[in-house]
């Protein structure tokens, strides 16, 4: 037993992780839970990680075509019958997410839980982005450059998921390239060659061999290395900076209460391993009641048909471009994102309770209200018109044509 406790200080005092372990936290971020929503976000990268790599080692990505049964929880199968059960026509990579799903031991609780805690990062960024915004955190020394590096990270999180939502190649996540392809070419009316920039990297602006194993390499390895990175300097931000300050008027009292600090250990490690324990739990309580199910496959050259929906991290923004002027809608989402980054530039005056910034609490509130009226009209409702050019690229008969030129400009 001597042995393992001298192992363990041995650890504690090669790692620093004394200092770690010891660091003061403000008792107030303990006790307030919109302070322990970066956590959540944080705790939920790190089992999509693992969660992740286990998939990554199964996964092959590909567009040959085979034969794959239907997902049984999908509610009506549509496939051709063959030996008296229902196939579809699928690429490899649909069959091999298939593979994992149902002919791979623990492969269907393993994919569950990757799923899960990727809607759950994603809602636990989007309520820790607007919990600061809020609170105004950014107004605090070195609060600035942590914005802007959560601000990345939200943009990196979204991105991330529909990268994924993609490599099983099921009808949804063609539309999500769709509409991923079309954010980019939004540049392009701007004499911004970015949308032609991706493409050229891609080598097509449809689904390729070649493209699906790019997707393939980001989502498994550029993205999350680069999310690691910021994560980290975030964390690094966070302990040499502190956390925001409490929205409190009374400059006296939001002093007394920066002051009243208590160490990490076991005050905040204990929160943080029982908030981790917690998220396991409904994580796995909504595998087992609600899984997800391996959409419909696409095959190469199909059209994608009226009813598909994206994932719901974009279905907003989906739903905007369906109702409003495309011009306007497409470039919807890079204007928030832009709009966010520079917040700290523009709430430079007042205090950081919210009754003395009730205008950027409202501005918060827009946001919400922007993204959670589209998220749930496009869900509810199946807005009837057509998509115009912009915002679909339509496949011809050969799918690997390279993309050339700049998209015309689209009418009303």
């Amino acid at each position: 037993m001597r042995v393992f406790v001298r192992l363990w200080e041995l650890i504690l005092e090669r790692f620093h992780l004394k200092e770690f372990l010891e660091h003061p936290v403000p008792r107030y971020s303990n006790l307030n839970p919109l302070y322990w929503l970066g956590d959540v976000a944080a705790m939920s990268f790190f089992i999509l990680a693992i969660t992740g790599f286990a998939l990554a080692l199964l996964y092959t990505p590909g567009l040959s075509l085979t034969k794959t049964p239907p997902d049984p929880l999908l509610p009506g199968h549509h496939g051709e019958e063959l030996h008296g059960k229902k196939v579809y026509d699928a690429t490899q990579s649909y069959a091999s997410v298939y593979q994992i799903t149902y002919l791979t031991p623990l492969g269907f609780i393993l994919r569950q839980i990757h799923l899960w805690s990727a809607y759950m990062m994603i809602f636990a960024t989007l309520a820790h982005f607007f919990a600061k915004f809020i609170l105004g955190s950014y107004k605090r020394r070195g609060g600035g450059a942590l914005w802007l590096l959560g601000v990345l990270l939200g943009f990196l999180t979204i991105n991330q998921a529909v990268l994924g939502y993609i490599l099983p190649l099921h009808l949804d996540g063609i539309l999500a390239i769709q509409i991923g392809l079309n954010l980019f070419r939004y540049f392009d009316y701007f004499g911004i060659p970015v949308g032609q920039l991706v493409v050229s990297i891609l080598g097509s602006a449809f689904v390729t061999d070649q493209v699906i194993k790019i997707i393939y390499v980001l989502h498994i390895l550029v993205v999350p290395a680069i999310i690691l990175v910021l994560l980290g300097l975030k964390i690094n931000g966070i302990l040499y900076g502190g956390v925001a300050p409490p929205p409190i008027k009374d400059e006296e009292l939001r002093r007394k209460a920066m002051e009243e600090k208590e160490p990490f250990y076991p005050h905040r490690f204990a929160l943080t391993v029982g908030q981790l324990l917690l998220q396991l739990s409904v994580i796995l309580l909504l595998a087992a009641l609600t899984p997800l199910p391996l959409l419909e496959p696409w095959v190469p050259g199909q059209e994608i048909p009226a009813g598909v929906r994206p994932p719901w991290p974009v279905m907003w923004y989906y739903t905007y471009v369906k109702m409003i002027d495309p011009f306007i809608s497409v470039g919807l989402p890079i204007f928030l994102v832009l709009f966010a980054l520079v917040v700290p530039l523009l709430d430079r005056r007042g205090g950081v309770s919210i009754e003395e910034r009730w205008i950027w609490v409202a501005i918060a509130i827009v946001y919400i209200a922007i993204i959670g009226y589209g998220t749930v009209l496009g869900f509810l409702v199946e807005i009837p018109k057509e998509i115009t050019p912009l915002t679909r690229i339509s496949a011809p008969p050969d799918y690997a044509v390279p993309y050339i030129g700049t998209p015309q400009a689209v009418g009303p």
